[in-house]
């Protein structure tokens, strides 16, 4: 069973925030691209230009405001709420040696998929998602799915649809789901009205939920 640590949190944070700030600097490096070319060509003054600048700015924005967030780790809103890094690894450590439920992830990233006790719960895909069942309001079940759509007929479009539906498969694997193994959502709300999804096998979600009653009576059940 893999020790969570501080460097644990931090390196999820900033490989989250990493793919972010790629992400928006090749949408910025596209739509300021854009906007050169028609400004040179159709003249700065041209709707098209206005509107593609405009879109460059929001990106460049964009931009520094994912910038900033990761150079804020230590600053999370969990860290505020819960205490810091090191306090929640140990928290998580010790709930992983009595877990009311513990799910297993089937992804080399992520320590665990899910880890329910008597006092919080957490993903291990992501672990600032640990919240303190005192905290919690009202919970829901859903079920994960993947709906893989093509779009033919045109080469982009069609190279387009198939990279989100990697995407897709990506973030549902990262929250332990393949194909072989059924997992459902356990969706929750805090007192902030904030919701957070964690999974859990099918085969488990009943003990899971009689759990919850137990162990967390003031929470709602939503059907």
């Amino acid at each position: 069973m893999e020790t969570i640590t501080e460097k644990t949190f931090y390196s999820q944070l900033s490989g989250s925030a990493a793919g972010a700030v790629t992400a928006t600097l090749i949408g910025t490096a596209i739509v300021g691209g854009s906007a050169f070319f028609c400004g040179s060509q159709l003249g700065w003054t041209n709707l098209l230009s206005v509107i593609l600048l405009i879109l460059t700015i929001l990106c460049v924005m964009l931009l520094l405001w994912f910038i900033i967030k990761a150079a804020r780790v230590k600053k999370h809103p969990v860290f505020q709420r819960y205490g810091n890094a090191a306090i929640l690894a140990l928290k998580i450590n010790n709930g992983m040696r009595s877990p009311r439920y513990f799910a297993k992830s089937l992804m080399g990233n992520a320590p665990f998929a899910t880890l329910l006790t008597d006092e919080f719960i957490v993903s291990g895909a992501e672990l600032v998602s640990y919240m303190e069942l005192k905290d919690l309001r009202s919970v829901k079940t859903g079920a994960f799915g993947r709906y893989h759509r093509i779009t033919v007929g045109d080469p982009l479009l069609t190279a387009t649809s198939v990279a989100a539906n990697r995407i897709g498969d990506r973030y549902l694997e990262s929250k332990g789901v393949n194909s072989q193994t059924k997992f459902d959502m356990l969706i929750m709300k805090d007192d902030q009205g904030k919701e957070h999804t964690y999974s859990v096998q099918h085969k488990d979600m009943e003990n899971v939920l009689n759990t919850l009653r137990q162990i967390a009576p003031h929470i709602r059940f939503e059907q």
